[in-house]
């Protein structure tokens, strides 16, 4: 018979009572050692502590009482009463009855003079040592110092007492005794201090050790001792060591206590959990041992340990368990695990047709359905009675669509093949009949539409193509058959950009879309430029295929260089205009200034009245062609897009007093009244392009003057400020003349337009200066307008946009910079000249200086090379053969003249008008610009102006 095992109860008690008293003695021992090793420190770190207390209250009291002290002989009273030898007895005697700095009950004060005679004093008593008396009087009267000194004839401090930093005196304190001083204060062990003999100073417990007595009879047994030295003296803590046992036992006692009950709370602990235990066992035991069969079986243990009886029954119970039912258990588990994991449905009947089973996905199809289960079973019963397989639409009451579910039915036989039911399996295609309808029509509008499609495996080795729709058949040639599996290199060609192709393979390497349009053959031959657009296709985060989308663009592209060459041609038209207009421009120019020049050559002679009469009328000639001659330029400037806006700071109001000036003389002399209102708002100074606002305002007083025989004409500017601090003018002009029909308004800004032709005949003029006065105010920001009534006059009024403009910034004028001029002094002037008129009207204008004249830029050169006479300054014409103006300024500034002529002034003579002129001169070297025809006084002006001025090194810019 087997022993019986012992209960769980007494497995756990002997289990645990070992290790817990050999876990109880081995803590014990750790915190008696650590407890006592703590008092022990503690006890040091507490005589430390003391020491360090002891001596902070000695450098407290010696540096707070030598600091009270100073302060008192800093005060007014202390250091008056040293040089008020009278009336110090006054007030000094109550000052000193007021001193209390410690809280020793015996302190004694006084005051020296320089020479260490007392003063005055307060419970002076003392005697003191004449080597004391002597170091203090050295420290404080002799070098001007504090002296602090502790000892055993006790405590004296010193201070000075400063005038003009030399002490004239010292104010001391001394104290009988250090004991009197640290007395007051708590201490935390017992405290001395000694000096160097061993002389006890010091003692917080005169009952252990007296003052003045020596601590070399002081018997140390059973004390603690710590001690520092301060200065002169040292410093002792003295406690009883028995005091530190007294309190480790004390600590070992609770300890103890503590581990005493900690032992039995855990002896309680494990009895109780024991005996839980064993209940809670035994209770499952019966409960299992009561639902299993009581047939005996043997155990599944193989260990022979000794283990708990309530253990031992509930394996015993749990073993035959186990073997009844592993064997059901995983049959079951495996027939219902293929059960729910079909992706079928599934459900099986007997023969009288009652559901015997069901997975999971037919039983959530009949949820999803109108009806009941075996409604729904019944319907797909008698659909299949006939046959083992069909298909059948259902209603899907969540999606509110069609299902399409195909049905097979196989007979259920048991193992001696006796047909026991049947069994049916549904299969959902819905899902795959949506995909092949979508795929379908995909596929359908890929191959219907107009854009050549091609899509292309990137996985796949060579990259070939999987698709093409019939767009591509139609574009390249190639049928379906004949480039999938290939690559599309083979519609490239010598001529196809390798540049554009090796950006398309980088495109794909790093799985990126593309836009490009290259070179390729159809599969005829032909060249076509092909548009593609390479998309990335992903599969599951991962780029499997490309799709693209080619298109011909061989005529856009044709297009594209028809309207590049025609642009081309367009920009050569406007070049060779501008040409046309710059020559024009000189050879009209050249003629008009020979004939300016010979008039005023002629003005300068002796005349009869009759030949200054015809002169004028030649003068005036000549200005109305000039004027026509500047509109047709203007008019071509701004059709060619070569007028070009300045932007320089000009005094507005000085420009409208000048015209005002020219135009009063006109109407003077027509009998009508000028007049010119301004409201400028104090913007006297602006930026702008003040040639093309007078040329504008110019135009409409011109017009207003011929136009108007009697009444008066009134000019009225003023300008606004706009939130962006830009600046708009506005000036309007107002006549009493003959006015414009209202029919005509609409196109009197037209070019080459007046009103009729009986004006033109009457009048004169080209019919331009309004066009060209419109598209300058367009130009500059602004816009025109008119109001006119038929036989009452005119009013043109319009806008242009300013900048403010600082009044430094205006330019000074030749004449009046600060440049002296030599009067009556001759100068030497090279005039290059190809035009032999030109030639004789600047010498005949020069003929007070010495001139020299060369038909080209290299007769120039020459000249200058080989006269020995310096030349003042050079004219220089700006077209020439051989060679222009342009290239010999160069040449001179580049020192082909000789180092001379680095910096002679070279001042332009052109009858050139178009945007860049100016530009040419300067970027040339030149230092000033004349243009054609001009007047004899500007020329003189210029060349005195130039030849006065003193070069340097640095060129001056063009004004």
């Amino acid at each position: 018979m087997m022993q019986q095992p012992p209960r769980l109860r007494s497995l756990l008690l002997s289990s645990m009572l070992p290790r817990l008293v050999l876990l109880v003695a081995v803590l014990s021992i750790i915190l008696f050692a650590l407890s006592f090793h703590f008092i022990v420190k503690q006890t040091d770190q507490l005589q430390q502590q003391s020491v360090d207390g002891l001596e902070q209250d000695i450098n407290y009291i010696v540096s707070d009482t030598t600091r009270q002290l100073a302060d008192l002989a800093a005060n007014d009273i202390i250091i008056n009463s040293l040089v008020d030898f009278e009336q110090r007895d006054n007030y000094l005697p109550m000052f000193f009855r007021s001193l209390n700095l410690t809280q020793a009950k015996s302190v004694e004060f006084a005051l020296f003079d320089f020479a260490g005679n007392r003063v005055i004093d307060k419970n002076w008593n003392a005697v003191i040592p004449e080597s004391l008396s002597s170091a203090w009087r050295q420290q404080t009267l002799g070098s001007s110092n504090a002296y602090s000194s502790v000892s055993k004839y006790g405590v004296l401090i010193s201070v000075p007492v400063l005038l003009r930093g030399v002490a004239e005196g010292a104010l001391v304190m001394y104290v009988d005794s250090l004991q009197s001083l640290l007395a007051p204060y708590p201490r935390l062990t017992n405290q001395l201090v000694t000096d160097s003999s061993g002389h006890v100073l010091f003692s917080s417990e005169p009952s252990l050790i007296a003052p003045n007595s020596s601590f070399s009879d002081f018997d140390d047994s059973g004390y603690a001792i710590k001690k520092a030295d301060w200065q002169n003296l040292t410093l002792y803590s003295v406690k009883p060591t028995i005091t530190a046992y007294r309190e480790a036992a004390w600590t070992g006692i609770v300890l103890l206590a503590m581990i005493v009950g900690f032992v039995f709370i855990i002896l309680h602990m494990v009895s109780m959990t024991g005996t839980l235990a064993e209940r809670t066992l035994s209770t499952l035991y019966n409960d299992i041992k009561n639902r299993l069969n009581s047939d005996d079986k043997t155990s599944l243990r193989l260990d022979s340990e000794v283990e708990a009886q309530e253990l031992a029954d509930i394996r015993e119970a749990f073993d035959k368990l186990i073997w009844d039912l592993t064997e059901v258990s995983l049959s079951n588990e495996q027939f219902s695990n293929v059960l729910e994991s079909m992706g079928d449905m599934l459900v099986v009947v007997d023969q009288d047709k009652k559901i015997l089973l069901s997975n999971k996905r037919f039983d959530d199809f009949c949820h999803d359905q109108y009806g009941e289960k075996n409604g729904i079973l019944k319907f797909i019963m008698q659909k299949l009675a006939s046959s083992q397989s069909n298909e059948l639409t259902h209603f899907s009451v969540s999606t509110g669509q069609e299902r399409f579910v195909h049905w097979t039915k196989t007979s259920l036989a048991d193992a001696n093949g006796n047909i026991r039911g049947d069994i049916y399996v549904g299969s959902d295609e819905t899902e795959q009949r949506s995909l092949e309808s979508h795929v379908k029509v995909l596929t359908h509008a890929m191959d219907e539409a107009t854009v050549s499609i091609i899509i292309s495996d990137i996985k796949r080795v060579g990259q070939p193509i999987i698709y093409v729709n019939s767009a591509f058949e139609e574009l390249t040639g190639y049928s379906r058959e004949e480039i999938i599996g290939h690559n599309c290199r083979s519609m490239q060609g010598d001529e196809t950009s390798k540049q554009t192709v090796d950006q398309i393979r980088e495109a794909i390497a790093v799985r990126e879309p593309i836009e490009a349009t290259l070179l390729n053959y159809k599969k005829d031959g032909s060249a076509f430029y092909n548009r593609l657009n390479l998309t990335p296709v992903k599969i599951n985060g991962e780029v499997t295929h490309y799709i693209g989308f080619q298109q011909d663009v061989t005529q856009q592209r044709q297009t594209e260089q028809y309207l590049q060459d025609a642009r081309e041609k367009a920009e050569e038209s406007a070049r060779l205009k501008s040409s046309f207009l710059a020559s024009m421009s000189h050879e009209i120019r050249t003629p008009i200034h020979g004939i300016s020049g010979v008039l005023q050559l002629m003005a300068s002679s002796e005349l009869t009245e009759e030949q200054k009469h015809y002169l004028s009328l030649a003068k005036f000639s000549i200005q109305g062609l000039l004027h026509i001659v500047n509109d047709i330029l203007d008019f071509s400037k701004i059709e060619a897009g070569q007028l070009q806006i300045e932007e320089n700071p000009f005094d507005i109001l000085e420009s409208l007093e000048n015209l005002q000036s020219q135009y009063a003389i006109m109407c003077q002399e027509k009998g009508l009244a000028l007049h010119f209102h301004f409201d400028l708002q104090g913007f006297h100074v602006v930026q702008g392009d003040d040639v093309r606002f007078r040329q504008i305002l110019s135009n409409l007083l011109g017009n207003a003057v011929k136009f108007t025989d009697s009444g008066c004409i009134e000019v009225t500017t003023s300008i606004q400020q706009n939130a962006d601090n830009s600046l708009r003018l506005l000036c309007s002009v107002k006549d009493t003349g003959i006015g414009i029909a209202q029919d005509k308004q609409s196109t009197i800004f037209d070019v080459f337009t007046q009103e009729d032709l009986s004006t033109t005949r009457k009048f004169g003029g080209t019919g331009l200066g309004l066009s060209i006065s419109k598209q300058l105010c367009e130009l500059m920001g602004g816009d025109i307008k008119l109001e006119s009534v038929k036989g009452h006059g005119s009013t043109f009024s319009f806008t242009i946009m300013l900048e403010q403009a600082d009044e430094a910034l205006l330019k000074p004028v030749h004449h009046s910079s600060g440049v002296k001029r030599e009067k009556g002094k001759k100068r030497k002037v090279l005039i290059v000249e190809d035009n032999d008129i030109n030639q004789v009207i600047v010498k005949q204008h020069l003929n007070n200086h010495t001139t020299l004249s060369a038909k080209s830029g290299l007769e120039a050169l020459e000249a200058l090379n080989k006269m020995k006479v310096t030349f003042d300054v050079v004219l220089m014409d700006c077209q020439m053969p051989e060679m222009d103006g342009f290239e010999a300024t160069k040449r001179i500034r580049n020192g082909e003249a000789g180092e001379r002529y680095l910096n002679v002034p070279i001042i332009a003579l052109t009858a050139n008008a178009m945007k860049g002129d100016k530009e040419r001169c300067v970027n040339a070297g030149m230092d000033d610009y004349l243009s054609k025809p001009f007047d004899a006084i500007d020329l003189i002006d210029k060349v005195e102006h130039w030849a006065n001025i003193e070069r340097n090194s640095e060129e001056s810019a063009v004004h």
